[in-house]
């Protein structure tokens, strides 16, 4: 496996989100010989369905080197970028990637760990500061741990104990999100897609679409397709009330929509997407939705508390980022901890070369909102919650 020359004066690690990033530093700090525990405050292995990922070399290589996982076997290649025009016609870039699921990720890691290690439907509910670690509370219990990594992700109920400015502001616009099964697509729809990173830039808008492995990894591919749409504060409440009139605030889940604005986003389709990316929306049964946030912290460490992934910084999806981050954030802190004398020191390099990272995501995707001119309506809700 990976050699790493020692420890730092810690033993056992508490993870507060059981998602990609505290999955990530669960089997990374476990590999380390740390006794590890994950506390996941849902129930259950999530649904997938639309989470479609860029492959990214960081997230290839923790799952070859840590999960004992072949990448290209839970993967889509392709071997093209298409762009189209409005009126359907398209031309084509050779450009190798390969694309995977939300999924596939998450099995991998939730198989390398010791399910004893993880209890989901476990709600921590506060955290302390000691001077030895950390006191973590759960559902009436305390536990300390010598480290308390936070990764509850963007929606991070904790972040505010280490960086009380990071709470995500709304960008302006939506992603709507899309699967279907590559049966359920007509054959010729399904060819002209194959093989192929598919983008359409219009009029301060973006679609995209590519294939992506089935359910959690399975051999069954799907189509993944996101359309960036603007939507002021008013629009994305409309947006993410579901059919029983129920506010799910930054995002709508599958299965949820409310039939006039399904029905809007048809009408828009036709209105305004080339005809084999309307196709798509047409043909999906349950589109969903979230806001795109940015989040942005000053600090990722207060004494033996961390923020990992989303919990710290948010980057805007157009950086297909977000997964390669959190493994990123994971690799970082496995080789500090096994490399320098003690854990402050350990902290204090893991912290200053993370948010040299995060801050550089985070401009990136912000540049590339405006460069599609994807720019925020006024009167923005100054923060989501």
């Amino acid at each position: 496996m990976l050699a790493v020359t020692g420890v730092a004066d810690i033993k056992t690690v508490g993870i507060v989100g059981g998602s990609l990033g505290g999955l990530f530093q669960a089997v990374a700090l476990t590999e380390l010989g740390l006794d590890v525990t994950v506390w996941e405050r849902s129930a259950g292995r999530p649904d997938d369905r639309g989470a479609g990922i860029v492959l990214q070399p960081g997230v290839a290589w923790f799952l070859s080197m840590f999960c004992g996982v072949d990448p290209d076997r839970i993967s889509v290649p392709v071997t093209h970028r298409q762009f189209f025009t409005r009126d359907g016609h398209s031309h084509h870039t050779l450009m190798r990637q390969r694309m995977i699921s939300w999924g596939a990720i998450y099995t991998s890691l939730r198989d390398r760990l010791d399910v004893a290690r993880y209890h989901d439907g476990q709600h921590v509910t506060a955290l302390t500061s000691r001077p030895d670690g950390v006191a973590v509370e759960v559902g009436g219990a305390v536990h300390s741990v010598d480290l308390a990594i936070i990764a509850d992700g963007s929606a991070s109920r904790h972040r505010g104990l280490v960086a009380p400015d990071g709470v995500p502001r709304y960008a302006g616009y939506v992603a709507y999100r899309g699967v279907i099964d590559e049966a359920e697509l007509p054959e010729e729809l399904s060819t002209s897609l194959r093989d192929r990173f598919s983008f359409y830039d219009g009029d301060q808008t973006q679609f995209l679409c590519y294939f992506i492995p089935g359910d959690f990894g399975s051999t069954r591919r799907r189509m993944n397709w996101v359309w960036y749409v603007q939507a002021d504060a008013a629009g994305l409440d409309r947006i993410t009330t579901d059919r029983d009139g129920v506010a799910h605030g930054p995002s709508l889940p599958p299965g949820l929509i409310a039939p006039q604005v399904h029905a809007e986003l048809l009408a828009r389709a036709r209105r305004s997407l080339p005809q084999p990316l309307r196709r798509l929306v047409e043909h999906t049964c349950e589109p969903f939705a979230q806001a795109i946030l940015d989040g942005r912290v000053s600090r990722m460490r207060k004494d033996r508390m961390l923020l990992t992934g989303d919990a710290a910084f948010v980057v805007r999806p157009h950086t297909a980022a977000s997964a390669e981050k959190a493994a990123a954030d994971a690799i970082a802190l496995f080789t500090a901890l096994g490399q320098f004398p003690s854990v402050d020191a350990a902290l204090l390099a893991w912290e200053k070369d993370r948010l040299a990272e995060g801050a550089a995501l985070y401009r990136h995707g912000v540049s590339l909102g405006h460069r599609l001119g994807l720019s925020a309506p006024a009167a923005m809700p100054d923060r989501i919650s």
